[in-house]
């Protein structure tokens, strides 16, 4: 039979020579076909072993649990715990650090943020009934009112001006172990979801911390200058100017936060040229947000510029210090809320 079908195309493209090309590209791919039929003809018992194997392959991984890969961040759930996890195991961490961020995929954190980012706030734990008359939720669910200063947003936290002994912070969560003041979840939710709605993402990736993770923090920033040959006077010095000295963070008492956004999760400069850096700088003060830590402010603010780092101080004055480019240091001198 098959070699009546190749007589037929041969002697078919003697006699019409102008269809010799397609008449031999035919015969060209039906032998390669004949060929492959006999392939399998002589080998059914040896194909057939292959499938059955890569059939038995396919089903048992399917069904086993996946490991998770280093950098995964989860929150666990009805916790407040993070979980982090790297080669030596699962990390439980108050926050992730930059360490932290620079193996945590955007994904990672979209899983944490995606209550904050999409829903309208039924998922904080904070109930709010006016500005001045904020009830919060405590773990056992009983309902308590806390006491709060009347200037408190606009508390000055630096070098100069530590964090009061008696000073009293009332925490809300925002989700997992992202944690503020109570006073300012409800304004931060708004600042992620009109970003959101903008097509602009922000992450926190910086909340409030306790004194504790504060001088972790910070004892790692100058061990990573001692490595480089400096002196420990030298490395606090440098420090001090990146991470706040324990004690002076404005994320020990919850007001500011550390944000990060789709392809770019390091904390530096560039950040000012993302969308979510643009946004921020544009949008933060109608929620009361400011910038803290301006370009060419260094010397009156003694920490880098930051254009990731976002404190709240009202609407009303981040509104004037956004506009006027000033520093919460001059707006309250000018207020005379301090002297120096």
């Amino acid at each position: 039979m098959n070699d009546k079908i190749y007589k037929k195309i041969t002697d078919y493209s003697k006699k019409h020579k102008a269809l010799r090309i397609p008449c031999f590209i035919i015969l060209f791919f039906y032998l390669i076909y004949i060929n492959i039929v006999k392939l399998i003809k002589g080998n059914r018992r040896k194909l057939f072993a292959v499938l059955c194997g890569l059939s038995l392959f396919v089903i048992v991984v399917s069904f086993s649990p996946r490991g998770e890969p280093k950098g995964v961040v989860a929150v666990q759930a009805n916790s407040d715990s993070v979980y982090y996890y790297t080669d030596s195991g699962i990390v439980e961490v108050d926050e992730l650090s930059e360490d932290d961020l620079s193996n945590a995929s955007i994904d990672d954190m979209e899983r944490l943020m995606d209550d904050l980012s999409n829903t309208s706030g039924e998922n904080i734990n904070t109930e709010y009934t006016s500005e001045s008359d904020v009830v919060l939720c405590d773990a056992d669910g009983s309902m308590k009112k806390p006491d709060f200063d009347d200037d408190w947003s606009l508390i000055l936290i630096n070098k100069q001006h530590k964090i009061p002994s008696d000073y009293q912070v009332e925490l809300g969560t925002i989700k997992g172990a992202i944690k503020a003041d109570t006073r300012v979840l409800k304004h931060v939710h708004a600042m992620i979801k009109a970003a959101d709605d903008d097509g602009v993402k922000l992450y926190i990736c910086s909340p409030f911390r306790d004194s504790k993770r504060q001088q972790m923090l910070f004892e790692r920033k100058i061990k990573s200058y001692e490595k480089q040959g400096i002196s420990y006077n030298e490395a606090y010095d440098l420090a001090s100017q990146t991470v706040a000295i324990p004690g002076t963070s404005e994320h020990e008492v919850g007001l500011a936060f550390d944000f990060i956004t789709e392809n770019y999760t390091t904390l530096d400069a560039g950040f000012e040229e993302t969308d979510a850096g643009k946004w921020l700088k544009e949008n933060a003060a109608d929620y009361g947000f400011i910038l803290r830590y301006p370009l060419g402010k260094e010397d009156i603010t003694q920490i880098e510029y930051e254009p990731w780092h976002y404190r709240y101080v009202g609407k009303a004055a981040a509104t004037e210090i956004m506009s006027r480019n000033i520093t919460l240091e001059e707006y309250d001198r000018e207020l005379g809320i301090v002297d120096d």
